[in-house]
This record gives C-alpha cells, structure tokens and sequence, in this order.
C-alpha cells in the first residue's frame, strides 16, 4: 500500500520524534527516579572500615586506598560510622543530626517500634534541608580514648594510637600497651625528630601510684609540671596534652600498622587534645543523641534510637537511619541502614 507523499512526510517525523523521545526518556530516568534502598552491612570487623556509596543505587565497596579515595561516602565499623570529608577522608561529604529521637530518656528508646521509625523516616523531607547544621567529620577530646572498659575495669587499648606534635615542634606516635589502674601506664612510642622519620620504638612508663605525672615524649622522662612535658597522666586515668605549648594530637586509624608508620608530621591536623574523630554520627552510645544506646535494659545491647541523619555528597542530600545493629542471627555488628535520596 501507498501512502501520499505527504502522509510519509507525516510518518517520517512522527516516528523521528519517537526516537527523540525515547533518547530523552533513557537519559533523563535515573536523575528522575531518586536513589533509595536498605542494606544489612557486614561492620563486624573491630578494626577495618566497611565502605559505602551511594552510587549505582546505593552498594558496599572495596577501597584500597581510603585515605585520597573519593569514592567511598560513608564507612562502617562496628558502632562507628565516619563521612568522606574533614579529617576522615578527602571527599566533599558533609553530615547533619536531625535528633529527632534525641529528647528521648531510655524507656522511651526502649518502647521505639519498627512503625515508630518508618514514621520517622518519612517524616524528613526536602524541606528539612535548609534548616540542617551540616558539618565535616572532625576531631573532638576524649582523655581516655586509650583505654578499654570490660568486667575486670579500665585496660589499656593498643588498637588505639595517634600521632603526637611534641612540645618543641617535633612529632612522634604513641599508645598503650599496658596499664593498672591507679599505678603505672607502658606506653610504646616512636619519635620522628624534624625532617627525619619514626624511630624504633621505645617504651615509656607513667606511674600515678603517687599522683599525676608529667612526660617528655622524646626522652620518656618523668620531668614534672614545669618541665618541658608533651602529656599529663593523672590517677583517674585521664590525659592531658600540652596545649600550651603546641602539643597535639591525631588519632591512627586502627587497619594502620604501628611498627611500619614512618611519619607522624603528615595529619591533616593535630587536636589540643586525645582526640578521637567524630562528626554528624556521633561516636557516642551513651544517650538518645547518637546511633545507638548501649545496655538500657541491662542487656549488654545496642539500641538504635531511630535517629534520621542527612548526608550530602556534593549537591545530592540524602536522609539515613540506622535501624538495627544486629543480623538476622543474632550476630552483631551488622548495622540496617536505609537511605533515599531526597534532593
């Protein structure tokens, strides 16, 4: 059959405009459809991260090198969960709190529901965002990061380690490797003198049977308040840097080897302080503001407390809420994460 020449002319641009708009449909689908999804994340390794990414639809990734990757946007690690911005990584991504859950006491985390945190999760939208504290991960105090709390008390926690600007300038890193409480603390240190490299390491003693004690990192001499000290020890097990005159320090995350640093002048900052890191997900498990409560009901338990965060990457926010720290065996560290992009 014929058709007249003006109706294939007809034809022609009707099946031209088809292809037009199937080209349009196949490029412009995934920037119509927002990413979302849960996952259960294997974060049960105590001192390697487990790193996500909310590209391709939201996925864990293998890392080699985490520290200049850009491509990782959140990393878990047991409870703790860390941002690719700040001083936990290179990457652009920053995190708010919108602790919706936090002006809760325990009983009412407790009683917290499944249905209570869909209610939660859906409730965020994009029109939260303007009102949002963003912030980088970030470097905070805890005077007694370098130790571990079980049934016996405090012990010392050698997985736990930073590195250290001294006093006069020069750098050095350290951690525990031994401690009774109220006598003495070992302490392992190596020393990088200016524009050298890590020494061996050396071992270093702080006694506080008789009160608090005052250390010089490079010589491991007790030298007193008035001396030219790097850090304090005190009898309840708290330590103090010398601010005053510059010292500092940068937590070493755990999957780094000790003995084969060779240079502790190279943090992107050194805190006033024993720092630990921490940013919009806090690092605590002590109240409703954070993750997770730990042990309200005496059970030695995480519980999530159905907090919603949201986390930019770039010009994409995306809102996120932790809803289980265990798997469905029972085994824990096996965060339930969902997340939909929101803008």
């Amino acid at each position: 059959m014929r058709f007249p020449r003006t109706s294939r002319a007809a034809l022609a641009l009707l099946a031209l405009a088809l292809v037009v708009s199937a080209c349009e449909d196949e490029t412009t689908a995934p920037e119509d459809d927002p990413i979302e999804g849960e996952l259960t994340i294997d974060a049960s390794d105590p001192i390697g991260f487990t790193y996500f990414t909310f590209a391709d639809g939201g996925s864990v990734l293998t890392v080699a090198d985490p520290g200049s990757s850009t491509e990782w946007d959140m990393a878990f690690r047991r409870f703790t969960v860390k941002l690719n911005g700040g001083v936990s990584g290179p990457g652009d991504v920053e995190g708010a709190n919108l602790e919706n859950n936090a002006a809760l006491d325990s009983a009412a985390v407790l009683a917290l529901t499944l249905s209570d945190a869909d209610a939660d999760f859906e409730a965020v939208t994009e029109t939260d965002i303007a009102g949002a504290a963003f912030i980088e991960d970030g470097l905070v105090e805890d005077a007694t990061a370098w130790l571990t709390f079980g049934a016996t008390g405090p012990q010392a926690n050698p997985q736990e380690a930073w590195k250290v600007r001294l006093a006069d300038g020069e750098h050095a890193v350290l951690r525990a490797i031994g401690f009774t409480f109220g006598g003495a603390a070992t302490f392992e240190v190596r020393h990088q003198p200016s524009g050298g490299t890590l020494s061996a390491i050396d071992t270093v003693t702080a006694d506080v049977s008789m009160g608090p004690v005052w250390i010089d990192l490079e010589t491991g001499a007790s030298v007193g308040p008035t001396g030219a000290w790097d850090f304090s020890l005190d009898p309840g097990a708290e330590i103090t840097l010398n601010a005053t005159a510059g010292a500092g320090t940068f937590p070493i995350d755990a999957a780094e080897d000790f003995s084969a640093l060779t240079a502790a002048d190279d943090a992107p900052e050194y805190g006033a302080f024993l720092s630990s890191t921490a940013g919009a997900f806090p690092s605590s498990f002590s109240g409703p503001e954070g993750v997770f409560w730990y042990n309200i009901d005496g059970s030695m338990r995480l519980f999530p407390t159905y907090n919603v965060f949201l986390v930019r990457v770039g010009s994409e926010v995306y809102k996120v809420q932790v809803t289980d720290y265990y798997n469905s065996t029972g085994d824990s560290g096996f965060p339930t994460v969902r997340f939909e992009q929101i803008q």
